[in-house]
């Protein structure tokens, strides 16, 4: 589901992009944290990177009590996740202007499309995502320095958005059988 959610928001803001500017090829690539060296030199456009994955508690208590039988069975909640892209401009000083014109883009497209559903993207039903959201993360200067020291790279303009909720269900849901409050009739 990471993947998928990963590979529909650059396809869909490449293709927004290219629609825009007419130009062929993908304005976004996808780079690979601490691999710097290779994404700056790989992409004469924006750079998106997954920088976090982080788990969403959905509820103070996450099991369920289901009746099966004479006792109760224990399901867990499928977990959910918000996951963090950053959208930056190459380092190339010579392309600056044109990498703004382009991360205008991206801020535009997830304006007018801040949430991917069945009906406005209909790839999620085939690979079993239901909806997911898409909003700005703003941040103050002290959290964009310690961000972009943690990536190890040098600053350069850029935007952060958090998809949020991606579920993640495995098919084979674990249960555990409880006993039917024996306790009590004794």
């Amino acid at each position: 589901m990471l993947h998928h959610c990963t590979s529909i928001i650059l396809s869909e803001v490449n293709q927004y992009i290219q629609f825009k500017t007419n130009v062929k090829e993908p304005a976004i690539s996808l780079a690979i944290l601490g691999n710097s060296a290779e994404g700056g030199k790989a992409s004469s456009g924006l750079i998106m990177r997954l920088v976090d994955i982080a788990s969403v508690g959905l509820c103070s208590d996450p099991t369920r009590y289901v009746p099966q039988g004479h006792g109760f069975v224990l399901r867990k909640a499928p977990e959910a996740f918000n996951l963090y892209f950053l959208f930056s401009t190459g380092y190339k000083a010579a392309d600056l202007l044109k990498n703004l014109e382009l991360l205008t883009y991206v801020a535009v497209f997830f304006q007018n499309k801040s949430h991917f559903d069945t009906s406005n993207t209909p790839v999620l039903q085939e690979i079993g995502i239901e909806s997911f959201s898409i909003e700005l993360v703003k941040m103050t200067v002290s959290e964009k320095y310690m961000l972009w020291k943690s990536l190890h790279e040098p600053y350069t303009p850029s935007l952060l958005y958090k998809a949020g909720l991606m579920f993640i269900a495995d098919a084979t849901i674990d249960l555990k059988v409880v006993s039917a409050f024996s306790s009590l009739e004794t």
